[in-house]
């Protein structure tokens, strides 16, 4: 019976030694667990970049810095605003034959540092007094450092006559107060602002940091209003000499002034710009600034109505805008062929334009293609290719004016171009504060955008502007 009792017990013991083993084995296994948990879990976050990566569609990340994922996905999406531009197969990099630009030495610098030796470097002889000659040259350029503002203090002097009358004379016009800003800061100010699109915070920074300029947002501000009233004879000028030219392209774009959506026109030759801003997209913005139309102009522009209710000579349509159309429909809708051949006719009327002689371009044949296209049936077709027939229907008579005039172009890219520099604007300041605030932007615009197809500096047409 003893016997029976020690073998329990001994049996017991060793149960509780296996089960006092095995729970701490699970204690372990616990924590294992918890670590390889907790690892699960930052290895799923970081997982996730990559199952839902973040792009432009979903975050602030740009177009640019999208993945080449993203970028393989937006490609399988239809877009209406897809570049026509092929791929002319030449490879990147500037062509044979293109000019490059690089420093070029100058025949006379400012300033020259002679590096000559001293002594011999092989016997240790003295050099000091022999004199030698230049086997080299290079230079460098650069800009002097700090950049401070010059004050330059005017006295006014008064002498007095034998008579005893006391005489003096006036400051010249450019001395405006006992302490006023010089012609070349206000350039500069103007410059940067209406030019290089740089806000009045940073650009206040930039006179600070880089030299040395202390003024506050609101003398910014006083600034480009004074450049504005200087500059309204030159910038009617402007609108004068649009109005008797022969080809004018025109465009609008929208404006965010303090919270408000109001819009900007661009009114541009190849010589010219003319940007105003109004808070009315229709005929009275134009009627303000062209009261008469512009009846001596062929007008090229999309095709928004109010261009078409201005008394103009003529009109050109915009075939890049038509083209993009025509491309995004035969993407839309490959059962139907309407929308290629009429790509078809129109590009190669464009080429023919480039190509052929003037006299040997085949206009009737265009012509008579076209008109076919346009009165093809459209019964069962997509809506947008109804919509586009019908527009150019309406349209048709200022489709091919290009192929009649070689003054007029087939697209209206110019004045794209004049209203892209206004987004720019836009997207680096924000927005305009007032309308006063847009309206002298568009001034001090036009005529910096002016001098730039004139092929001269817009910072000397500012200063200029500012000597008035």
């Amino acid at each position: 019976m003893k016997e029976q009792v020690l073998d329990i017990a001994l049996a017991l013991k060793s149960i509780n030694g296996k089960i006092e083993g095995l729970t701490k084995q699970l204690d372990v296994a616990r924590e294992e667990i918890f670590v390889l948990k907790k690892e699960n879990s930052v290895l799923k976050e970081r997982l996730s970049v990559y199952e839902r990566p973040k792009d432009s569609h979903n975050s602030s990340i740009p177009p640019s810095k999208d993945s080449l994922a993203a970028q393989a996905e937006k490609s399988k999406k239809l877009l209406v605003t897809r570049s026509l531009r092929e791929k002319s197969g030449k490879p990147n990099g500037g062509q044979i034959g293109h000019k490059g630009n690089t420093l070029e030495m100058v025949s006379e610098p400012d300033s020259i540092i002679e590096h000559q030796p001293y002594f011999c470097t092989r016997c240790g002889n003295d050099l000091s007094r022999v004199e030698g000659k230049v086997i080299e040259l290079r230079q460098v350029v650069d800009i002097p450092m700090p950049i401070r503002p010059v004050v330059t203090e005017h006295q006014l002097i008064g002498k007095r006559c034998s008579c005893g009358h006391c005489c003096q004379i006036e400051f010249p016009n450019y001395v405006r107060s006992r302490v006023s800003y010089g012609t070349n800061i206000r350039t500069l100010v103007t410059y940067l602002s209406c030019v290089q699109y740089i806000p009045y915070k940073r650009l206040t920074e930039v006179l600070r940091d880089c030299f040395g300029v202390n003024l506050s947002q609101g003398t910014v501000d006083n600034i480009l209003q004074d450049l504005s009233q200087k500059s309204l004879s030159m910038y009617n000028e402007i609108r004068n000499r649009i109005d008797q030219s022969k080809v004018v392209g025109a465009d609008e774009t929208g404006e965010n002034i303090n919270g408000e959506l109001h819009w900007m026109w661009a009114w541009q030759t190849s010589k010219l710009s003319y940007i105003y801003s109004d808070k009315s997209r229709g005929k009275l913005a134009i009627v303000k600034h062209f009261e008469n139309g512009l009846p001596n102009s062929i007008l090229v522009t999309d095709r928004h109505a109010s261009y078409f209710n201005m008394n103009v000579a003529d009109h050109q349509i915009c075939l890049a805008h038509i083209l993009r159309d025509l491309t995004y429909i035969t993407e839309l809708d490959s059962t139907q062929t309407l929308s290629s051949e009429l790509t078809e006719l129109i590009r190669e009327a464009i080429h023919s334009r480039k190509t052929e002689l003037w006299e040997k371009i085949d206009r009737d044949s265009i012509l008579d293609r076209f008109k076919k296209l346009l009165t093809t049936c459209t019964d069962n077709l997509h809506q947008k290719i109804i919509a586009i027939i019908k527009s150019l229907t309406k349209y048709k008579e200022y489709v091919f004016k290009f192929l009649f005039d070689p003054d007029v172009p087939y697209e209206n890219n110019a004045s794209e171009r004049a209203v892209r520099n206004l987004k720019v604007k836009q997207k680096v300041s924000g927005m305009f504060k007032s309308q006063t605030g847009a309206d002298t932007y568009c001034q001090i615009h036009s005529i910096t955008q002016t001098a730039k197809k004139n092929n001269q500096n817009p910072f000397s047409a500012i200063l200029a502007m500012a000597n008035n």
